[in-house]
């Protein structure tokens, strides 16, 4: 006796319907996401500042701007995979969508070495170029 699993596939054409509703279902999820890392943000300076020590809470504050640069960066490089995806998704080429995600994913770990040797080459120099204490830059790094 064999049992047949079926997996439902729920899928939103958003080419068709009332596009407001698309696009709040769409950005709803983002929105909250922002908050979320809003708030990592917030309770990590919190904790941080309360029961480490302002020398520990000075190195997360440092850190801010190269943060917010490779987050901006690797958000743009994601919005760009969305678009090839999207676009072979719409057209219905599987073959397309599966190249696209597959692709997405190699460059995003090859990204992530890169970055990461890059990161450890560079940020302690880049944190001197902010004019960040040199006591803080162990902490920051």
């Amino acid at each position: 006796m064999t049992m047949q699993l079926s997996m439902k596939r729920k899928d939103t054409d958003m080419t068709s319907g009332t596009i407001w509703k698309h696009i709040l279902a769409f950005a709803f999820p983002l929105m909250i996401g922002n908050l979320f890392q809003q708030l990592y943000n917030t309770v990590d300076s919190i904790v941080v500042g309360n029961f480490v020590g302002k020398e520990a809470l000075a190195a997360v504050g440092s850190t801010g701007p190269i943060m917010n640069t490779l987050i901006g960066f690797f958000m743009g490089l994601s919005t760009g995979a969305g678009v090839a995806i999207s676009q072979a998704y719409g057209a219905h080429d599987d073959e397309k969508v599966s190249k696209a995600v597959h692709t997405s994913l190699f460059m995003t770990l090859v990204m992530s070495v890169i970055f990461t040797i890059v990161g450890v080459a560079f940020v302690p120099g880049m944190l001197r170029l902010m004019s960040t204490p040199e006591d803080v830059i162990p902490g920051a790094t």
